[in-house]
């Protein structure tokens, strides 16, 4: 039975790989620059707004909540609570 090659960490990567790498990280560096913007931009509308906060992550994972008048609200799902 043939023995298999372990990988060895000097070896180099394809070019594709190192390509694809490349990609991934400017487009992580890209939606990280959108999540800052989105959150300085959020900050500024809860400033402007008066009695809305931001609260914790609803439960269906895809918005935070919004807490107004002693009420949690989900823009995304509707979910609503009473404090």
């Amino acid at each position: 039975m043939p023995r298999r090659r372990r990988s060895n960490s000097t070896t180099p990567l394809p070019q594709t790989v190192h390509r694809r790498l490349a990609a991934l990280e400017a487009e992580l560096t890209d939606n990280s620059r959108r999540v800052t913007q989105l959150e300085n931009t959020l900050r500024a509308v809860m400033r402007e707004t008066e009695n809305v906060s931001v609260g914790g992550p609803c439960v269906c994972g895809e918005c935070l909540l919004l807490v107004q008048r002693r009420r949690l609200y989900c823009p995304k799902c509707n979910y609503q609570q009473t404090m």
